[in-house]
């Protein structure tokens, strides 16, 4: 995972692939960089990094499901 700024987004309407939603979060996928991040229910970034597995892992504590 990579440094994190929380960060105010447009919501990813444009350049990113909506992965998951869960309880209004979002994990998203750049189309042009393949870079991926989480988005709150206000749309601002929360984490952000390269390694898929790592921020899904990520995207699960943010929206309390452990698997």
């Amino acid at each position: 995972m990579l440094p994190n700024l929380p960060w105010k987004t447009a919501g990813g309407k444009v350049f990113w692939d909506t992965l998951e939603t869960r309880n209004g979060w979002k994990l998203q996928c750049n189309i042009f960089t393949n870079h991926f991040r989480i988005i709150d229910p206000e749309n601002i970034r929360q984490a952000w990094g390269l390694d898929e597995q790592e921020i899904r892992r990520t995207f699960n504590k943010f929206t309390n499901r452990f698997d």
